[in-house]
């Protein structure tokens, strides 16, 4: 019995071939996969909501409610994000608003959050905009000053440093 064995010229070709294939076809989709803005909107970002708008238990009736106000900020962030301590500075933001306006409580509340991962792996910095909206009204019981459903927010591990905080127009 006699095998008949390829010369190890010919096999190294082989490979090479075959490896520069599946490299070309990798770079192919990845190339697609940056290009593709709808993917690269959901893949590069962390959503996280409190839901439909509620109160807080806590809250008891409260003596005369007033209009529905917004606040929405945008923070740049390196390291990571704790979106419990952003939430807090921008209902810090709307509660000051809501006292201008003669308010000392906030009733049904709502916030949005979205952060953008980096573009570029290196400087590790996000972008976060948070919508907060909540119905000013006055009470004789104390606001709760915290936010609501702040369980389901999302964030990324890692030491946070805000860099940037800007609030934004509506």
């Amino acid at each position: 019995m006699h095998l008949k064995v390829s010369p190890p010229r010919h096999m190294f070709d082989y490979c090479l071939h075959v490896f520069s294939s599946f490299c070309n076809n990798q770079f192919a989709l990845c190339r697609k996969f940056c290009d593709s803005k709808s993917i690269d909107d959901d893949a590069c970002s962390v959503n996280s909501s409190s839901g439909p708008a509620h109160s807080h238990e806590t809250t008891l009736k409260p003596v005369k409610v007033g209009p529905r106000v917004m606040h929405t900020e945008q923070f740049l962030c390196r390291g990571g994000v704790d979106t419990g301590r952003l939430l807090d500075l921008s209902r810090k933001g709307l509660y000051s608003t809501a006292k201008e306006m003669g308010g000392n409580i906030l009733l049904d509340e709502q916030w949005d959050c979205s952060i953008r991962n980096p573009k570029h792996q290196r400087n590790y910095e996000f972008k976060v905009i948070i919508h907060y909206s909540a119905t000013v009204a006055r009470s004789f019981y104390p606001d709760a000053r915290r936010p609501v459903s702040i369980e389901a927010a999302k964030g990324i591990k890692g030491l946070m440093t805000i860099l940037d905080r800007e609030e934004l127009c509506c």
